[in-house]
């Protein structure tokens, strides 16, 4: 029993040691956990509640600082404290007002930022009069989406348009992206759209942000004017990261293909532009002998390297995998002009902390989340020496063969390590994302983003076009393969929306596998397979129905397809189909008995397994949906005596809602209202006010 006991010590004594190295690199990790943990509340805790229990934890610290179990213990839940700290100040420091109710309204604003969308121009205007809206009541930033036939004024005008406003939209259905949350950290308080025309005044002192916006504009439409269509949509949004004129088709030609993060500025197009500016300064040194022998010609082309970097940082919109490209290329280079190699797991913890603490919303968005696991376990495996597996460059075909091969290895652990992300936020998998990488990177490394450096290079001087023709033949050639590939049978997985948990229990056990040493790290390889193994198999039963903020659209799960009261897929029809796995809209034209069929009045169907779905947007309906309707939804004050419906969704359970799922395949009917995941928190609190006041 005793040797039993000394030899399980001597083991962890050993896991100990040998991870003792790596333990500062979960730090960042508690860190993110503490901000999920504060973004998860229903409710908001008060500012001092962080603050207080880091200081308490500290003192702890510091009384019980000679246990190292303690320390163990107490080091990761100050981490996890202060992430959750930072959440809380995040949120308090981008506090403003948002719109509590609908109204059309003059709006008077200087314009921060210009985009392009399907339907038109969208502004995001610095408010600066708001019809009569007292100023502590006034939303600080608003969206607008323009008439077709306005022409968008440039970032830095004063305008004046009258238009409806409503305040920020819940997520289209449970579980679903908060865009509330995600307008509210980017300042914006209302949503809304111009009803007249826009009246124009002279620009007057424009901010950074906005002198950035129009200049990234101008170089956008240079861009395009020499290369037509998704060919010119596409260099705009590797060079300048304007992804607004790239149709919907291209897009979804390469998210089927699997190299959709190709369009997004990330750690392969940085690496990119800082390395050719690298190699281009450093050539231009070495022509001169005097400077090539006296002069530190690789540490002053590191320099102008990093200038370049923030040049392009700022001029492509700093997204978040931009960021995190910019910080690990800027640690990289300094380490060159320093002399240290920098290439390892602590540069991605000091990238993931920098950006966490600055922007702590971002570890809820797919784009932070797939950027750091890809190079997270790029990194990994980097550091097990597997690249040195592959023959030298001194043996036949050696240089060829070493490249092929870490090209396709360091593919498929990409695209194996965003696999569980990918199911999970976007509900479906690329099947052939491997080989298509294996054409598709090269092709953007050597060719496609070389040529764009020059051409940014040669913009000042107008020289550009000499760059971006063999720019656009790279980009023709790989849209070429995106379009071949997602036309192969099975290119794509669509799988049902997965709860959180499954994807946190994924993401720990991944991190686990990356940042331990030893054998330990193979414990997580079954928590992995089986955490995998359940998102592919995608067990989880899709709602029986789901209804809109405030019952605008009904939609029933019918078969393979989904079934609305609209007569047009919208966007939340889209969202409802991909949330239930659904690949495609084809099982969304049921034979005509299935359909909806509306009037004035409402809408009614009759669904197999659901019996009658009536919705009903008039009082004069009610008597006859009563009598016939299995489950009845309405905006109308529903009779005391309406006998058949087993399930009424009236005014009061729309109200207080926002958006609706229902799940009628047990005996009981499981209804998830969207405002109880949502919770009563800063950027859903003015819904919430508004609706209990018509209560």
């Amino acid at each position: 029993m005793r040797r039993g006991l000394r030899a399980g010590q001597d083991w962890l004594a050993g896991v100990v040691a040998q991870n003792r190295p790596r333990a500062g690199l979960w730090l960042p990790v508690a860190f993110g956990a503490g901000i999920f943990s504060y973004f998860e509340l229903l409710t908001e805790p008060p500012l001092y509640v962080g603050p207080a229990l880091f200081g308490f934890l500290a003192l702890l610290l510091a009384i019980t600082r000679r246990s190292v179990v303690c320390v163990f213990c107490l080091i990761p839940l100050l981490a996890a404290v202060a992430g959750f700290s930072a959440a809380q100040f995040r949120t308090w420091q981008v506090a403003a007002p948002v719109l509590k109710r609908e109204i059309a309204i003059s709006l008077t604003g200087m314009v921060e930022e210009v985009r392009a969308t399907s339907r038109g121009e969208r502004l995001i205007v610095r408010v600066e009069q708001f019809g009569r809206i007292a100023l502590e009541d006034r939303p600080g930033r608003v969206r607008l989406l323009l008439l077709k036939r306005d022409r968008a004024p440039s970032a830095g005008s004063r305008i004046t348009v009258f238009g409806r406003f409503r305040p920020t939209p819940p997520p289209v259905a449970p579980h679903a992206f908060d865009f509330q949350r995600a307008l509210y950290f980017g300042g914006v308080g209302a949503v809304g759209f111009a009803l007249g025309p826009l009246t124009v005044e002279a620009a007057g002192e424009v901010p950074l942000s906005g002198r950035l916006s129009a200049l990234r504009s101008d170089l956008s439409e240079r861009i395009r004017s020499r290369l037509p269509g998704d060919t010119g949509a596409l260099a705009a949004a590797l060079l300048v990261g304007d992804r607004d004129w790239i149709s919907e088709g291209a897009t979804e030609a390469m998210r089927d293909a699997g190299i959709a993060h190709l369009l997004a500025i990330s750690g392969l197009h940085m690496g990119l532009v800082a390395g050719c500016v690298f190699f281009f300064i450093r050539l231009l040194l070495s022509l001169h002998p005097a400077i090539a022998l006296r002069w530190p010609t690789r540490r002053m082309a590191a320099t102008g390297a990093i200038l370049f970097a923030t040049v392009y940082l700022l001029l492509s919109g700093a997204s978040v995998p931009t960021q995190r490209a910019y910080v690990m290329t800027v640690v990289v280079l300094i380490g060159v002009v320093i002399g240290r190699r920098a290439i390892s797991m602590r540069l991605i913890a000091s990238a993931a902390a920098i950006i966490m603490a600055a922007r702590p919303e971002y570890v809820l968005g797919a784009s932070f989340q797939l950027s750091f696991a890809a190079v997270i376990c790029l990194v990994a495996i980097y550091e097990t020496g597997t690249w040195s597996m592959y023959p030298a460059r001194g043996q036949l075909f050696g240089g060829f063969t070493r490249h092929v091969g870490l090209l396709a290895l360091s593919s498929f652990v990409a695209s194996s390590a965003t696999l569980p992300l990918a199911l999970y936020h976007f509900q479906k998998a690329a099947l052939y994302g491997v080989a298509t990488n294996l054409l598709a990177v090269p092709a953007a490394s050597l060719w496609i983003m070389p040529f764009g450096a020059a051409a940014l290079i040669l913009m000042p001087f107008g020289f550009e076009g000499l760059a971006l023709v063999p720019m656009g033949w790279g980009i023709d050639g790989v849209l070429q393969l995106a379009r071949v590939v997602q036309g192969w049978p099975y290119a794509t997985h669509a799988v049902a929306a997965a709860p959180g948990w499954v994807m946190g229990l994924t993401a720990f056990s991944g991190l686990w596998l990356c940042l331990s040493r030893g054998r330990i790290r193979f414990g997580a390889v079954p928590v992995l397979v089986v955490c995998m193994g359940v998102l592919v198999a995608s067990p989880w039963v899709p709602p029986t129905l789901v209804i809109a903020d405030r019952a605008k659209m009904v939609g029933v799960f019918s078969g393979a397809g989904i079934v609305s009261t609209s007569r047009h897929s919208g966007f939340a029809v889209d969202v409802w189909r991909r949330r239930a796995g659904v690949l495609d809209a084809q099982g969304d034209e049921p034979a005509a008995p299935s359909r909806f069929h509306c009037d004035s009045l409402g809408c009614a169907m009759d669904a197999p397994r659901i019996g009658s779905v009536a919705w009903s947007s008039d009082a004069q309906s009610l008597a006859e949906d009563c009598r016939r309707a299995d489950i009845l939804v309405t905006r109308v004050r529903v009779p005391d005596i309406c006998p058949m419906p087993r399930l009424i969704l009236g005014p009061k359970q729309i109200r207080a809602g926002g958006s609706i799922a229902i799940w009628l395949d047990k005996p009981v009917p499981k209804v998830v209202y969207s405002r109880q995941i949502q919770g009563n928190r800063p950027w859903s609190r003015g819904i919430a006010r508004s609706r209990n006041k018509t209560n």
